[in-house]
């Protein structure tokens, strides 16, 4: 029987819908190097059919709830434990030393949050290679470059402060990282992430990278709404739409 953790520095949540191929590695990814008393692992599922759950190891809590990412992640922090709370998709990996880098982060004056540089992979065709060029690093860094596939962290109270991620079907990371920054600031970390590109690859991906800049522009200054943005996203418009309801 796994000991159970009193008051881990970090909580690393991640939500999984029919994950099976990807969320052993995931996991693996996180835990390596790192003991049960700096963090625990939360996976959330929101009802996989595919095996997902029987590819969780020994020692990672497995919640499950409603389905839907913000929902999913919401529950999972409920559940989490840690004084800082970390947000990984099911298919991105983290890079090495990532506990270390994200403490040093939060304690820059003012800093409450933050993501790491993505890098996606297999990285085929200009696009994709142009998306993975090193971006420019700018403290504070605005709430409109902070995605879900960036591994988005924060720390505990400023979860709460923000009312956790808004119940809606797509744009939820935007949506939290606009209400962590009136809290404090955002920095985006210079390791990166390796986070799957195969929805580029399965839609074309410059297709989809001026689907989802135009999309950010309508939801960020023209006021779209996520059930109109999630209309174009199949994957997105499945899960059941919710309203950008807060815990407060």
């Amino acid at each position: 029987m796994v000991r159970p953790i009193e008051t881990p520095v970090f909580s690393v949540i991640v939500p999984t819908l029919n994950e099976a191929p990807w969320i052993a590695r995931t996991l693996a990814h996180i835990r390596r190097d790192y003991s049960q008393e700096l963090l625990e692992i939360i996976v959330s599922d929101g009802g996989s059919t595919d095996g997902t759950v029987r590819e969780i190891p020994a020692g990672v809590r497995l919640v499950t709830g409603a389905r839907g990412r913000a929902a999913q992640m919401n529950l999972g922090a409920a559940h989490a434990r840690g004084r800082i709370l970390l947000f990984c998709h099911a298919d991105t990996l983290l890079p090495n030393g990532w506990a270390e880098a994200v403490e040093r982060a939060l304690r820059r004056p003012g800093v409450v949050g933050g993501g790491f540089q993505p890098r996606f992979e297999p990285a085929r065709g200009p696009t994709l290679r142009l998306l993975n060029w090193p971006r420019p690093l700018k403290y504070p860094a605005h709430w409109l470059l902070f995605y879900g596939d960036q591994a988005l962290f924060c720390k505990r109270p400023a979860f709460e402060q923000a009312g956790g991620f808004p119940e809606q079907p797509i744009m939820e990371d935007l949506e939290f990282a606009r209400s962590l920054s009136r809290i404090g600031r955002l920095v985006r970390l210079p390791c990166r992430v390796r986070t799957s590109s195969r929805r580029f690859l399965e839609r074309g991906p410059l297709r989809l990278q001026l689907a989802n800049t135009n999309w950010v522009i309508r939801y960020a200054c023209f006021k779209a709404s996520p059930a109109e943005i999630a209309a174009a996203y199949p994957e997105a418009g499945a899960a059941p739409a919710r309203s950008a309801r807060r815990r407060r």
